[in-house]
């Protein structure tokens, strides 16, 4: 090509065309620009100057240039993509005069399109890409010239032609919102197999929410079963347009209440429970998570209305579950609710709307341990605290998750008032520390939070409410029990307002877990208390059966296993009834050397036998001695004359004489006790009731004891008062 006539084509020089029509042959017209690097425009003077969109050099083309010459220049194709003139009009935004100059140009030339030289229609010609006028119009959302362009193609012949990605025209058209020319298509006689070519979309649907209404419309009426696609992701459209924010196709789809088509119902409640693969969120999931939570308040209104208008035996057999979309969990146990109350979505309207739809939503926990009220209280969401709490008592384990973080931890996030609210409610797990080893207080420091670092330094400034620690224990939360233990100031005084303790009732799961707690120094002090009806948490773990707990009772020695309830029972008494009835409590106290049948006062099962016996036998015999000496040293004397005692009528030396007795053969058989013992080692338990029996035998050899001492002295004075009164006669 004459680079003059280049310039010309490029900047629209229509003197220039005059000029060089009236000198130049016609085939210097005919030239093309040469090849370029793959980007820079090539072609004839018409490809040229429809990029640089001169309308009026093509319009004085067609006056000066004569029709074969026209035809010639409109199906040349330019030697980069192969395209011709239209192709290139379509691509550029001002250019509809050009394309209504180019099928005025198309109407005049009366070509059958099957002449020698083997054209075809323009609009149906293809560039490299295989892709026709049209496609290139759509692509570049140049909606203008796609009208003119399908005007063309009276038979939509061109819509049919799918390009080198595998889309049809109504892809680009439904993609880039062109809806005039998606609503001719889809108004056409063609069959939906020619239109919907499934190239990199699943389904019009996929792409069309930035079309109109009509089109929209017309889609769901005349295709209704391309809704139920469910792509390699595991996608539905309505999980697409939730990922999208798209509210309006979806409340098209269900516009119109009852009168919605069958199919459409269908397929919607069929969508709401399909859960995408990785990581199995429905499309209400997706929808509560996105800023805008009016297509989640969509999916609820409009499953709702759906179940209304076909029944609940419809839903469960269409989709095999029992539970609304709401109460679904994802992989990581979220249900909608929990994600709404995230916070990085923070949707606490629908958070609203969801628990007064089901309250009891507020139960579940996702797999990391988070209840829905403890997402609202850290992050903030108050209302939704202030329902949860008016619904349900909230449940201990609905304070914290799996790594240890609590309520109280994200309270900088909660309104002050909320907080001071819940710090009176939740006083107890104050000082309880996440994973970390963190507490409250050090969250608080981190987000400069300074009203809830005044009161989490200063507790008593907190108006604690009263802490239900018997329903804590009834349901097995024990964490909440050992943090009420740990921060209780006055323990004993809790229990004794409620005549029980919580040793009574906590259940641990093993037993080093209740080791562990019975070695707290506020729980030592609850070891032999006894509850309304007289029986010691010794006595109520054998009764509910926990042997973990009777285990660990047992091995500890503070522990009184004698102690009887108001029914005059022992815990050893009912050790006992357990050991006949079930070989596993008979093999445990097997294991920790314990005879539940031998019934002793004063020693344990570690008591150190060699030890007992050494000090008792020093005792016994020195009482043995004392007492033996005593009763021939009788207080008074013996009369010379008769040998009797000379006080052997008085009352005193009688009970001195017997207690004294008694004393010395006490101590006698505490000793023949204890040598008895001693043989007995190979049986331990006789051995062990020997010894127990010798400390009660010796207590009572003590106590005669002290009896014969005690009328002895009394007798002795006796006997110098009667001798001073006889001086004082005389």
């Amino acid at each position: 090509m004459d680079p003059a006539l280049k310039k010309a084509a490029i900047s629209g020089d229509v003197e220039f065309l005059k000029e060089a029509f009236s000198k130049q042959p016609l085939e210097y017209f005919l030239a093309q620009s040469p090849r370029g690097d793959g980007y820079s425009i090539t072609g004839n003077i018409f490809h040229l100057a429809a990029w640089n969109e001169k309308e009026e050099f093509i319009r004085e083309a067609m006056t000066l240039l004569p029709k074969d010459i026209q035809k010639r220049l409109l199906f040349q194709l330019d030697g980069n993509w192969n395209c011709s003139p239209l192709h290139t009009a379509a691509c550029k935004w001002n250019s509809k005069g050009i394309v209504v100059l180019m099928k005025q140009m198309y109407a005049s030339f009366s070509l059958s399109y099957e002449d020698e030289d083997g054209l075809v229609k323009p609009w149906l010609a293809v560039n490299l890409n295989k892709r026709t006028p049209l496609h290139l119009a759509l692509k570049c959302q140049n909606e203008e010239c796609a009208s003119e362009i399908l005007s063309m193609d009276t038979e939509f012949e061109s819509c049919t032609i799918v390009d080198s990605d595998g889309n049809t025209p109504l892809y680009y058209a439904l993609k880039n919102g062109c809806s005039q020319v998606a609503e001719r298509i889809l108004m056409s006689s063609l069959s939906s197999s020619s239109i919907f070519a499934l190239g990199y979309f699943l389904t019009p649907f996929t792409c069309a929410a930035g079309c109109s209404d009509v089109v929209l419309r017309l889609l769901f009426e005349k295709y209704p079963d391309w809704l139920d696609k469910i792509d390699d992701e595991g996608f539905t459209i309505l999980h697409r347009w939730a990922e999208d924010g798209e509210a309006r196709p979806c409340k098209l789809l269900l516009e119109g209440g009852n009168n919605v088509g069958e199919a459409r119902a269908k397929i919607f409640k069929r969508m709401v429970f399909v859960k995408e693969n990785e990581i199995q969120n429905t499309p209400l999931h997706i929808a509560a998570g996105k800023k805008d939570s009016e297509l989640a308040q969509i999916i609820i209104r409009g499953y709702q209305q759906q179940q209304v208008s076909a029944g609940e035996g419809e839903i469960q057999e269409l989709v095999a579950v029992e539970c609304p979309p709401w109460r679904l969990q994802n992989r990581h146990g979220n249900t909608p609710l929990h994600i709404a109350l995230d916070k990085t979505s923070k949707h606490e309207q629908l958070a609203l709307e969801i628990l007064s739809i089901d309250p009891t939503l507020c139960k579940i926990h996702n797999n990391s341990g988070e209840s829905p009220f403890f997402l609202a209280a850290t992050s903030g969401c108050a209302q939704v605290v202030d329902a949860i709490m008016k619904i349900e008592e909230p449940r201990f384990q609905m304070l914290r998750r799996n790594d240890g973080t609590t309520v109280l931890h994200g309270l900088s996030s909660c309104p002050e008032e909320t907080g001071r609210r819940l710090l009176e409610k939740y006083w107890w797990i104050i000082n309880l520390r996440d994973d970390s080893g963190k507490t409250a207080l050090d969250y608080a420091k981190k987000s400069n939070a300074h009203w809830l670092v005044k009161l989490l330094n200063n507790p008593s400034r907190i108006k604690k409410e009263e802490f239900d620690w018997l329903e804590a224990c009834k349901r097995e939360e024990t964490f909440a029990v050992l943090a009420f233990v740990d921060n209780c100031q006055d323990l004993q005084k809790a229990c004794r307002q409620k005549n029980d303790t919580p040793l009574h009732h906590i259940k641990l799961p093993t037993v080093k877990e209740y080791v562990n707690f019975l070695n707290n120094p506020s729980v030592a002090e609850l070891k032999n208390i006894t509850d309304h009806d007289g029986a010691t948490a010794l006595h109520r773990a054998l009764e509910r059966k926990d042997i973990d707990l009777a285990k660990a009772l047992l091995l500890d020695d503070e522990v009184h296993r004698t102690i009887k309830d108001n029914d005059g029972i022992t815990a050893m008494n009912l050790l006992a009834t357990l050991c006949e009835e079930n070989e596993d409590w008979d093999k445990m106290c097997k294991q920790i050397n314990l005879n539940p049948n031998l019934n002793t006062s004063f020693i344990n099962q570690r008591t150190n036998l060699d030890q007992m016996r050494n000090t008792l036998s020093v005792v016994a015999a020195l009482l043995a001695t004392i007492t033996f000496a005593a009763g021939f040293t009788l207080p008074g004397g013996i009369n010379s004359n008769t040998g009797e005692a000379v006080l052997a009528k008085k009352g005193a030396f009688l009970v001195f004489l017997l207690a004294d007795v008694y004393a010395m053969c006490t101590s006698i058989l505490v000793l023949f006790c204890l040598i008895w013992s001693m043989v007995m080692d190979s049986e331990p338990d006789v051995a062990r009731l020997l010894v127990d029996r010798s400390m009660f035998i010796l207590m009572q050899s003590l106590y005669a004891t002290l009896l014969a001492f005690m009328t002895g002295i009394y007798t002795e004075m006796e006997i110098i008062i009667a001798k001073d009164e006889e001086k004082t006669n005389k």
